[in-house]
């Protein structure tokens, strides 16, 4: 610290030291680039990141790689709310697949929508589909209805099927 210090003459010793210790801070590099970008921003500030985002879903369960995705994305809803593209990105980061069937593909009533999401092997819980219809909710066309939200969850194996035919008469013979 130089003599040129902003302290009054009659400061405590207490002051002096403080100021002393807090003399480096303008030295301290402190990188707001790498704090306000999902991929290189610290694991423990991505909360208050989201919050500063305006993330509509936030879940502290979720693995990093999900947290960040869903901060990276959350530019393109807002940006989008109210299109197709919108639904389809808030349902992909929580690691589901997502079909959109819209009213003139299948004759449906005008205006409505149905959607196919697909789980992986870890499947769904209620709390996680009255999220998810909540977040579509937001995020769909408000001149669009859901009429239709089914879960389709792929499990591979072998199914043996196999057909019996028997055919015969019977023959009873009696005495003469």
């Amino acid at each position: 610290m130089s003599d040129t210090r902003l302290l009054p003459v009659g400061s405590s010793p207490l002051e002096v030291a403080a100021a002393r210790a807090c003399a480096d801070i303008e030295n301290t590099p402190v990188p707001l680039r790498r704090l306000w970008n999902p991929d290189n921003c610290p694991a423990n500030l991505l909360p208050w990141l989201a919050w500063a985002f305006s993330v509509d879903r936030w879940d502290e369960s979720w693995p990093e790689e999900t947290k960040r995705e869903v901060i990276r994305s959350t530019w393109f809803i807002h940006a989008h709310k109210g299109t197709i593209g919108a639904v389809r990105r808030v349902v992909e980061p929580l690691g589901y697949l997502i079909n959109v069937t819209e009213w003139w593909e299948t004759n449906d009533p005008p205006g409505t929508f149905r959607l196919d999401i697909g789980v992986l092997e870890t499947g769904i819980t209620e709390e996680m589909y009255y999220e998810m219809e909540r977040l579509i909710a937001d995020a769909k066309p408000a001149s669009r209805h859901l009429i239709g939200l089914n879960i389709i969850q792929d499990i591979p194996g072998y199914l043996f099927t196999g057909a019996l035919t028997w055919d015969g008469d019977i023959i009873t013979v009696y005495p003469g």
